[in-house]
């Protein structure tokens, strides 16, 4: 085995160091318009406000150069730069010549905020906005900050601004440790000093805001410098190299790695010495890149400000800025050189606008400014996914057409296409009841939540132990002994038609709702990794999942689901191992690592129910359970195909054992995935969404062939996802919408329609993800399946009552459906209560109220489970 694993590892190749040519190369870049200043601008205020592009104020040497002693000159002018046009115009003024101050952009406009001219620092606030229908531009007066400031910086946090303070005066040895707060959504306006970066004093840091692995947004700050005198008189210079984090919610700060050390290629005295140091990127530009990068670009070193003897070097003789581009993980804790840029600048402001990194004008050299505004499009990420990926990806997707075809010929009755008339192995229908709940969506997200936070949510996979002694002991009996096709028809036995009718359409609607999704969502991680477009990537798992589902049923959709099943923790194992055995350390170097971090917490022992707390989980881990387990036809539907209750019931708990392996499985590789990349941050992808970490890892990192089977089993984990829902679907209209009020009608015209409806489903399923990609409607799409996932513990309560309550009466069966999806509407819309609990309200909810309205209703209409 170890020699298998080691094999593995030299099969997948060590990481590769960039070399400098492919760091001039990996950034893509674009020229947007320049200023409309044949100098540009050093110190603007940068931001966006709507669709606007926003540059305002800036100084330059306009008038003569500074090595001909030429002074500076402070500009008012507002510049403003709208999609899609050729140049920029002049939107309005400032209400002074100003430069070095600092800017945020929020929802309500651009705000910018300190200051300098010639004579003075200033504290003045202002709010920018800009109407593109009237092309106007309006100034609002914010209240001044407690002091002066320059050579600070500002960011935005939602409606708040957080500036750190810089100068206070024109003389550079003024300078102040500072922060404040804005909050421009209060009733009435006033900064509030927050707690201040660690550190001495310092100006020109480098800020940006950006999101953690848990979807929290912190401020960051990097590096910075200080001014003195020596004993002489002449200046000193103080560089930092450090970096900061600070959690708003609890105003605290916290250090971080700090800048990496790297050569300076640029030659000193005009010798090339390459020199490799942790080098400061003082008044350098930074912005958010992707879900958890910050992208900085250039930055001054101060290897060239002093001379031998401690003098200040003259302008004309230091060279022109960096042209680096670095980043910073904010999951990892790591740097990385990402490439070039085409000019390096500093005391300028970097922005995302329009899906562009957009850093404009600033100073390319002492003295001397540009009016070029550069844009940084993308990454040219190494790496394809191959011919030997593709063709083994191709021979698996055949051999799932092969099974639909093969158990089309069993398929001669709806009991056979629906319940493979229950002659299905107990093992097999175990391993398809594990594969159900492992959508391809939870083999991505499970690592990927793990790499970017902690172990907290392992409980919650753990929860179908809990529940699967109930399951088995009460559940399983009442669908088995009724011979039922759907789990509804227990509810109009036990109830009434119309509890029957309520159970099916809810169970439709849901379905609806996610088929789209179902696709959609790995689609855009398979396209990020195979090289397919995402519309290619939906009809190829669209239409080959309709046609092996319509051909064979439910025996099909459970033969695959138990290759893929085998696929997958196949896959999930030989990741663990090759990021493991190829780690410093192995295992223990792995742990170390992981528990230095934090990333092996088990449990939030906070009280609250907003967050996975430990409280949230278990309860989650239980109900969130019992909901598919107790009333999902997709779920049920599986313990009616063994032969007997028996059989069924080993079924259960071959899946809920199976839970225990898996789970520790998957939160390994999450685990060893920030092991692997903090040692490696330059093999990660800075644009590449977060819980896409495990789709980039198997396509760039396991060995050609194995990263193709991997993938093709994530393929059919997403048509598995389908394929339950299609044949559940079809079976829930056939038997409780249709023949319910239908059956007069023959076995093969039942079996005609139930794949006419299988494939009316497939084609509006993958219709829906095709059209999630084209147009921007995902967010609505999400805002309905959540609405309609309100339903599953409400269906649930329904389930109880019929099951575990011997005096659950029609009336009380309603009474309790109604209080709770009216629980569940107050809760999600009125509170702030963790949706993991939504479940737990639901089915609570619907059950106690059931319960005590049935004690009221007259005993005939109560009925023994």
């Amino acid at each position: 085995m170890r020699l298998l694993a080691i094999v593995l590892v030299v099969l997948a190749g060590c990481p590769p160091a960039l070399a400098q040519e492919d760091l001039e190369s990996r950034l893509l870049w674009k020229a947007l318009p320049a200023l409309p200043d044949d100098y540009g601008f050093g110190g603007p205020f940068v931001g966006v406000h709507g669709e606007a592009l926003i540059v305002a104020g800036g100084a330059n040497f306009s008038e003569r150069p500074l090595v001909e002693g030429g002074p500076k000159i402070w500009h008012d002018d507002v510049f403003v730069l709208e999609p899609g046009e050729s140049q920029w115009k002049v939107g309005g003024h400032l209400p002074r010549p100003l430069a070095y101050g600092g800017a945020a952009s929020t929802p309500g406009g651009l705000v910018i905020v300190g200051g300098s001219d010639a004579d003075q620092v200033y504290a003045d606030a202002w709010r920018l906005t800009w109407s593109s229908d009237s092309r106007s531009l309006d100034l609002e007066t914010l209240p001044p900050l407690p002091m002066p400031m320059a050579f600070g910086s500002a960011e935005a946090i939602g409606e708040t601004v957080y500036v750190l303070a810089g100068k206070t005066t024109k003389d550079d040895v003024d300078v102040v440790a500072k922060m404040w707060s804005l909050d421009l959504s209060a009733p009435e306006l006033a900064w509030r000093e927050r707690s201040p970066c660690p550190g001495p004093p310092r100006f020109k840091m480098v800020t940006a805001v950006q999101r953690m692995g848990d979807g929290r947004q912190q401020l960051f700050a990097f590096s910075g410098s200080r001014t003195g005198r020596g004993e002489d008189g002449n200046p000193t210079f103080e560089m930092f190299t450090d970096g900061h984090r600070y959690d708003p919610a609890t105003d605290t700060w916290q250090a971080i790695a700090p800048l990496p050390v790297l050569p300076d290629p640029r030659p000193l005295d005009g010798v090339d010495d390459f020199a490799h140091e942790r080098w400061p990127i003082n008044a350098a530009s930074a912005a958010p890149l992707g879900p958890t990068h910050i992208v900085v670009f250039s930055g001054s070193t101060g290897r060239y400000i002093l001379d031998e003897q401690g003098r200040v070097r003259p302008p004309e003789v230091r060279p022109d800025f960096a042209r680096r581009v670095l980043t910073y993980h904010t999951i990892t804790d790591t740097w990385t050189e990402l490439g070039r840029m085409p000019t390096g600048v500093v005391t300028t402001r970097a922005v995302v606008w329009n899906d562009l990194v957009v850093v404009p004008s600033g100073e390319t050299r002492p003295g001397i400014r540009t009016p070029a505004v550069q844009a940084l499009v993308g990454v040219d990420m190494p790496g394809s996914f191959g011919v030997w990926n593709s063709i083994v990806v191709a021979i698996y997707l055949a051999a799932m057409i092969a099974m639909g075809f093969y158990f089309a010929r069993r398929e001669k009755t709806t009991g056979d296409f629906f319940l493979g008339g229950r002659r299905v192995p107990w093992w097999a229908v175990g391993l398809s009841i594990f594969g159900t709940q492992l959508s391809a969506i939870t083999f991505l997200a499970i690592p990927a939540k793990t790499y970017a936070t902690d172990w907290v949510y392992f409980l919650q996979n753990l929860g179908i132990l809990a529940i699967a002694p109930l399951v088995v002991a009460c559940y399983l009996p009442a669908f088995r002994r009724q011979d039922v096709t759907t789990a509804y028809e227990v509810l109009e036995r036990r109830f009434h038609l119309s509890v029957r009718l309520f159970g099916a359409l809810s169970f439709v609607v849901f379905q609806l709702a996610r088929l789209g999704i179902v696709l959609f969502l790995p689609a855009l991680a398979l396209a990020a990794v195979t090289g397919l477009n995402i519309e290619a990537c939906i009809l190829l798992m669209g239409v080959l999942c309709t046609l092996y589902t319509l051909l064979g049923g439910i025996e099909a959709v459970i033969w695959t689901d138990v290759l893929q099943v085998f696929v997958l923790l196949g896959g999930a194992l030989i990741a663990l191992l090759i990021v493991v055995l190829g780690a410093e350390g192995g295992a223990g170097g792995v742990l170390e690592l992981a528990n230095g971090q934090g990333k092996l917490r088990l449990v939030d022992g906070r009280w609250d129910w907003t967050m996975p707390t430990l409280g949230v989980i278990l309860l989650g881990a239980v109900f969130n359970n019992l909901v598919p387990y107790t009333s999902d036809q997709a779920v049920v539907q599986r313990y009616l195909t063994t032969v007997d209750e028996r059989r069924a019931a080993r079924a259960i708990w071959t899946g809920a054992l199976l839970s225990v392996p898996a789970s520790l499985l998957f939160f390994a590789v999450g685990t060893a995935l920030f092991a692997f990349y903090s040692a490696h941050p330059d093999r990660l992808n800075p644009t590449g969404p977060t819980d896409q970490i495990f789709a980039w890892f198997i396509a760039h990192e396991l060995p050609v062939g194995i990263a193709g089977l991997v993938v093709a089993g994530i393929f059919a984990a997403s048509m598995s996802s389908l394929d339950s829902s299609l044949n559940s679907l079809s079976a829930v209209i056939t038997h409780d919408l249709y023949r319910r009020f239908r059956p007069d009608r023959t076995e093969r015209h039942y079996l005609a329609g139930a794949r006419w409806i299988t494939a009316v489903l497939g084609t509006l399923g993958t219709a829906t993800a095709i059209v999630m990609a084209q147009y921007p409607i995902q967010s609505l799409w999400d805002r309905f399946l959540s609405w309609a996932g309100l339903l599953g513990g409400t269906l649930a309560g329904l389930f109880a009552l019929a099951v575990l309550s011997r005096r659950a009466t029609t009336t009380g069966a309603w009474c309790g459906a109604l209080a709770a999806i009216s629980a569940l509407v107050f809760v999600r819309t009125q509170t702030q209560l963790s949706g993991l609990l939504y479940a737990a309200i639901g089915l609570g909810t619907c059950f106690v109220v059931g319960s005590l309205v049935s004690r009221l209703t007259p005993a005939r209409e109560a009925s023994a489970p």
